[in-house]
């Protein structure tokens, strides 16, 4: 499944995220499904503009889904990396940003 967001005529609303006393707004433009895992596209914009794809297990739900991207987001962007695009998935325990 893939949701398509262009053309829909409907502006796409941000989901404003605070880190340290910065706050950020997360835009989803792209959610595709692969078997059990989804892959969600971000623009994501605050102090800098970046972008971001993250894996995560669908199989949970979309809640479950939700609350892991936003972490492996909040973690990516802790860590002060300068990139301007970022894969993210946990692995195990641990967050890794490609």
């Amino acid at each position: 499944m893939r949701k398509e967001v262009e053309g829909e005529g409907t502006s796409l609303q941000p989901l404003p995220i605070a880190i340290g006393k910065d706050t950020w707004d997360v835009y989803v433009f792209g959610v595709t499904r692969v078997q059990h895992d989804w892959f969600v596209q971000m623009a994501i914009v605050g102090p800098r503009a970046c972008m971001a794809t993250a894996r995560v297990d669908a199989s949970g739900g979309r809640a479950a889904a939700a609350r892991e991207i936003i972490r492996l987001v909040r973690e990516w962007l802790l860590e002060d990396d300068l990139s301007d695009h970022a894969f993210l998935e946990r692995e195990g325990n641990m967050a890794r940003a490609c």
